[in-house]
């Protein structure tokens, strides 16, 4: 299932490059940019700023489903719109589809079909070739449909197309393996290195993740780190030299990207009613991130090419 497709980006890879979003992540970064990503599921958004006082067709079609999805949708004394997320079904979700005239509502999330999806990501082509760029798959988490992203891949690169993914490798490895033919730039992050950490923070293992990158590392055409740069997280001296001297380790390792971390997705969670349970302002610490950038292009065991990406 796939959520979005984004044309015309230049921060995803080489060249001009579309990205397409697939759904489901097996982490829970409290930072994350796309919280509708996270569920491999249908995701319903609610703009209360966008909703007509006098349209209740949300309401109305909302009401006449079965098991416990009747006045999942309605208005409150107030004459705001209420949803009960708990009782939405994916069948209800789904018949909101298109419903909300002002757009108010929206659902997230789209089977995919492979032969459709290859053929609109086909049509940028003539921007791939001049711009040396092609497509990228992000997420959420890719390679939670791993199936999915090597067929498509694969289509591609027989047509000429370059081909990128932003991953966080907390999978198992024969998924990534299974993507590994068809994939020719791995984004792939590297948030902490400190285990408990990793896990307080995001809820996953990383050792799972260190595992796949070390694997990848040997196999991989190309590989860039990316690192978000979260306060109060990993925003320490001590934590980006572990982060770079891991990254140094990986030979087709080539370059690592730090990411200050920003608060443009908070809207979001509210949008989901989702509670946003990170730092409320970006970092704001540029001579740390310049500290960690002269420390690794001067990496005694390989230096590299660091990139503080705004």
């Amino acid at each position: 299932m796939h959520f979005n497709i984004q044309h015309f980006s230049t921060h995803d890879g080489d060249g001009i490059r579309t990205i397409l979003f697939l759904k489901g992540c097996s982490l829970a970064c409290p930072w994350c940019q796309n919280p509708e990503s996270r569920s491999e599921k249908l995701s319903l958004l609610f703009d209360e700023r966008l909703c007509l006082a006098d349209c209740d067709q949300c309401i109305q079609q909302a009401s006449p489903h079965p098991k416990g999805d009747s006045n999942i949708i309605f208005r409150d004394s107030d004459n705001r719109i209420q949803i009960q997320r708990d009782q939405l079904s994916q069948q209800t979700i789904e018949t909101l589809r298109g419903v909300c005239p002002s757009q108010a509502l929206s659902v997230v999330g789209e089977e995919s079909d492979i032969e459709q999806l290859c053929q609109q990501l086909l049509r940028d082509k003539p921007f791939y070739e001049q711009s040396k760029g092609g497509v990228t798959f992000s997420g959420g988490e890719p390679l939670m449909q791993a199936g999915l992203v090597s067929d498509i891949a694969k289509r591609l690169q027989q047509e000429g197309v370059n081909t990128a993914i932003e991953t966080c490798l907390h999978v198992p490895w024969k998924h990534v393996e299974q993507a590994l033919p068809f994939i020719d730039c791995w984004l792939t992050d590297l948030k902490h290195t400190d285990s408990e950490i990793f896990k307080t923070w995001a809820h996953g293992s990383l050792s799972r993740i260190h595992k796949n990158l070390i694997q990848l590392g040997e196999r991989a055409k190309r590989m860039i780190i990316r690192v978000p740069v979260v306060p109060g997280f990993n925003d320490s001296d001590d934590q980006l030299r572990n982060i770079i001297d891991f990254a140094a380790q990986l030979d087709s390792c080539e370059a690592v990207h730090l990411l200050p971390y920003h608060t443009l997705g908070i809207n979001k969670y509210n949008l989901l009613d989702m509670p946003y349970l990170c730092a409320d302002q970006p970092l704001n610490n540029p001579k740390l991130l310049e500290r960690a950038k002269a420390y690794g292009e001067s990496h005694p065991l390989k230096p590299m090419t660091i990139t503080i990406r705004g």
